[in-house]
């Protein structure tokens, strides 16, 4: 009987502690916000937007239906080969950071000859925070479009 009591008592300490090696919940590591998919068909007034913005250099945001818009312009751009590329979106205490990945065309890359306008749209439920840009890859700051 006491042998019994024993292999019990060993089984739910070892459960318990193998319970307990999951991975800590940090409460220094931000949350990845839940990005929402493109749909296949934005509203007009958003493709209005991204019109008139997309000859600019920059970042901007729109709350349209409680949907935070994050877009980010290059300009135009003289040859293919440059890229624009939302990497990452983080949710911060106190705002949301965005990182941007820019890419230009090598000295020697064969690129289309044609005049181009690089961009890339985010959405998200609106968190009501300010929103951060932060540039990596060709470029270092991403200029805020007024």
């Amino acid at each position: 009987m006491f042998k019994s009591i024993l292999i019990v008592a060993v089984l739910v300490l070892s459960l318990m502690f193998v319970a307990g090696c999951g991975d800590p919940v940090r409460a220094d590591e931000p949350e990845e916000p839940e990005e929402i998919a493109l749909p296949d068909e934005l509203p007009e007034e958003i493709l209005a937007w991204i019109d008139v913005s997309k000859e600019k250099f920059g970042a901007q945001t729109m709350v349209y239906e409680e949907i935070l818009y994050m877009l980010v312009t290059y300009g135009e751009k003289p040859t293919g080969g440059f890229a624009v590329e939302i990497t990452s979106i983080e949710d911060k205490e106190d705002k949301i950071v965005v990182t941007v990945d820019f890419t230009k065309p090598g000295k020697d890359d064969m690129v289309t000859q044609a005049f181009t306008y690089p961009y890339d749209l985010a959405m998200m439920d609106d968190p009501c925070l300010p929103v951060e840009f932060v540039a990596t890859g060709a470029e270092t700051k991403v200029p805020d479009i007024e």
